[in-house]
């Protein structure tokens, strides 16, 4: 035993060290095969000897199951942001900022640090005796949400410092972010996938650690950067140059690029340095950090009520290009919203050419008096499409009209020349035809897509052509399609033909055939619902047996019914502010109106909750009546909307027609599993994993990616990896493919 825990010692400090000379210095000693084959051996010796594995394993970054939310903590040292100098102000400003310093440490010599402000998430950790016990976001400076879980994934925060100084307690902080490479990936998967893609990269890594599920995080390519210090136990070394150093030592990402100053000339210089080199560090900056160097000095020099007096963050003016607009081209999205985009003379902005840019809106193109021929100012901060942000007046065409949506496209849809009018509860103009191509092919895509009915080989070309050719006017159109149609479909132009071709065409039937057997979550999903996205076709799927069963809902209705009750008895409430002038009479009748609107609310609760269709509400005083929903309000209306159509009958009688019946809830084969986690490792023979996790949802069982020691079973075909491990670990119940098939069957 002292030699395996040995080895595993050795085996840990190694992979730290890997992971150190990997985020840290980008120049990783080993291959990515060397460094898998000793994690494998650190999983394989955890495996066989559970008692062994620490909090600070490497294999424990790896999150767990979904939390119901999150805790919070108080920060030891309030974490306090940052005033601003602004680009735009000049040279001045922060002179004049230096000086008032000065003033607070008269006939003191300065010295000024000047490091890149990293356009992420803010966040507090916390190390006892070396280990990293905690993690929170700034929140309010004073309380912050434990996001410990989360941040335990990213493998550029050691979970135990290194060397022979490390304090008994150490509050380090910084910023995480997402790489600008790990951002675009995303966005083009997401963009792939038919996806609304994130705006920017800041709001990803904020939004990537708020997620519930760690698992999600880790998928995520988010790194750090810690550059300040909270609760510390020893007193610090004296400067923050110093301090930089004493953390890189103890294993801890610090700033690449930072400038010693003496004078308010040489820090000017120093970010003037730093913004001609910003582009090339790999992640999104909006600025520089200028900050007294003595950490003594910054006591004396002393605090605001919110931000340290001896700091600011001097902002960046916005990447910005003048062009000219040519023209307003308008998307049409698969639902028909009309979108503005502003197609623009080309300009070299932040290294990329652009030639086109968002307007949003009809009424952002209105506030800003954006108008064909004028000269405007677009910007590119961290956004995947740059966006027009204004209009350069004095050089507008004097022959150039104000910009009418409406009649710009001639009150019709550019992509079929139907009816559009104005969403009354959106900034949008929508395509009133359902069958129009644009939205047609865009529909098709989504039906089609992975999540939806995943049929392979029908991407975006294809979609295109099935519409253009007349062969699919409606999704469900492709349960019509023959060999012979789709075969020699050409995918090009009548100039330079590209024919689709019998194998491909063979491959797409086959996914349309196997769609017929999808269950009732992924068609819930594939017919484009408004707000009922892959998680709620799910939870949908779990309490109802067919569409009919969701179309006539009573628990649905019950949702709908409780938000409207909530409502009204927050209207009826006497003892709400706004009725302080109401007579006694008029409060008494109040009264008896609350009471009963909050009695009907219970009983709407309890139903729900009898059903299991909503889990208690916690707190102090909560009652039935607050019961938390599986499935909300909006997307219980926008469903229930859906179903009672044209467009929704209609389907539903077109399924009919097909012989199509997706089944879901107890008529997909009972609840046998329900209440039960499985994870999915390893390739299965008989069948894929998706079609795995869709069996054990239909069965009621949940499906989760990571395992932990909530996980019920673990089910392992060949190739199965880290999770088989850690299901072995922690004695949770393997079965190969013919035992989970029979489980399936029982």
């Amino acid at each position: 035993m002292p030699d395996i825990s040995t080895r595993l010692s050795q085996l840990r400090r190694e992979l730290e060290e890997h992971n150190r000379r990997y985020y840290d210095e980008a120049a990783p000693a080993i291959s990515d095969a060397e460094y898998d084959a000793l994690f494998r051996e650190v999983q394989a010796l955890e495996a066989a000897h559970p008692e062994l594995i620490t909090p600070d394993s490497p294999t424990r970054r790896v999150g767990g199951k979904a939390t119901a939310g999150f805790k919070t903590v108080r920060h030891a040292v309030p974490m306090l942001s940052l005033d601003n100098l602004f680009a735009k102000d000049g040279a001045e400003a922060l002179q004049k900022w230096i000086a008032s310093v000065e003033k607070l440490l008269p006939g003191e010599p300065l010295e000024w640090l000047v490091e890149p402000k990293i356009d992420g998430l803010a966040i507090n950790l916390r190390y006892e005796d070396g280990l990293f016990t905690t993690g929170a976001t700034r929140g309010d400076g004073e309380t912050g949400d434990d996001i410990t879980d989360n941040l335990r994934t990213i493998r550029s925060i050691p979970l135990r410092l290194r060397g022979p100084d490390v304090p008994a307690v150490l509050e380090v902080r910084g910023e995480v972010y997402l790489p600008v490479a790990g951002f675009r990936r995303i966005v083009e998967e997401m963009i792939a996938a038919g996806e609304e893609p994130f705006a920017n990269a800041r709001n990803t890594a904020a939004g990537t650690l708020k997620q519930l599920d760690p698992a999600t995080v880790a998928k995520r390519p988010l790194e750090i950067v810690l550059y300040g210090l909270g609760e510390v136990s020893i007193a610090p070394p004296p400067t923050q140059v110093a301090m930089l150093g004493w953390l890189a030592a103890l294993g801890l990402r610090t700033p690449k690029f930072t400038r010693l100053c003496a004078t308010a000339a040489e820090v000017m210089a120093a970010i003037n340095e730093l913004d001609a080199i910003r582009d090339s560090f790999g992640f999104e900056t909006d600025g520089a950090v200028i900050k007294l160097n003595s950490l003594e000095q910054r006591e004396r020099a002393g605090f605001t009520s919110r931000a340290p007096r001896w700091a600011k963050a001097w902002k960046y003016v916005a990447e910005k290009a003048e062009t000219r607009l040519r023209a307003i081209t308008v998307q049409v999205g698969r639902t028909g919203v009309l979108t503005p985009v502003a197609e623009l003379e080309p300009v070299l902005l932040r290294g990329s050419t652009i030639s086109r840019a968002t307007l949003h809106n009809e009424d952002e193109i209105r506030r800003k008096d954006i108008r064909i021929g004028d000269t405007v100012i677009i910007e590119k901060a961290g956004e995947v499409i740059p966006a027009v942000v204004s209009v350069v007046l004095e050089k507008r065409p004097p022959e150039a009209p104000p910009f009418d949506f409406l009649t710009h496209l001639g009150g019709k849809c550019p992509a079929c020349g139907g009816a559009i009018r104005r969403d009354p509860n959106f900034v949008a103009w929508v395509c009133e035809n359902v069958n129009c191509p644009a939205q047609l092919t865009r529909r098709l895509e989504y039906f089609a897509k992975r999540g939806a009915l995943e049929i392979d080989g029908l991407g975006e070309s294809v979609a295109d052509a099935l519409v253009e050719r007349g062969l699919v006017r409606d999704p469900l159109d492709l349960f019509d399609l023959q060999l012979e149609q789709l075969a020699p479909l050409n995918l090009g132009t009548e100039d330079e033909p590209r024919t689709f071709g019998e194998k491909n065409a063979r491959k797409v039937l086959d996914g349309i055939q196997r769609a017929r057997e999808q269950p009732l979550a992924r068609w819930l999903h594939a017919l484009a619902i408004p707000e009922v996205g892959e998680n709620t076709a799910h939870d949908l799927a779990k309490f109802h047996d067919s569409l009919e069963a969701v179309r006539d809902s009573a628990l649905l209705r019950d949702v709908v019914e409780l938000d409207r009750l909530h409502a009204a008895a927050e209207e009826a409430n006497p003892r709400a502010r706004r009725h302080k002038d109401l007579s006694d009479l008029d409060r008494q009748q109040r009264a008896t109106q609350h009471a009963e609107l909050l009695a009907a609310a219970n009983a709407a609760g309890r139903r729900l909750l009898d059903a299991g269709f909503a889990k208690p509400a916690k707190g102090k005083g909560a009652t039935d009546a607050d019961a938390v929903f599986v499935a909300g309000p909006v997307a219980a209306r926008a469903a229930l909307a859906w179903f009672a159509s044209d467009t929704g009958r209609a389907v539903l009688a077109r399924l009919h027609t097909l012989g199509l019946s997706p089944k879901g809830g107890s008529a997909a084969g009972g609840q046998q599993l329900a209440g039960q986690t499985f994870v999915l490792t390893g390739t299965l023979e008989t069948m894929s994993r998706n079609e795995a996790a869709e069996k054990i949802r239909a069965l009621g069982g949940n499906v989760s990616a990571s395992v932990s020691r909530k996980t019920h079973c673990v089910v392992a075909g060949p190739g199965a990896g880290s999770k088989l491990d850690e299901a072995r670990a922690f004695g949770i119940t393997v079965l190969d493919e013919p035992q989970f098939v029979a489980l399936l069957g029982a």
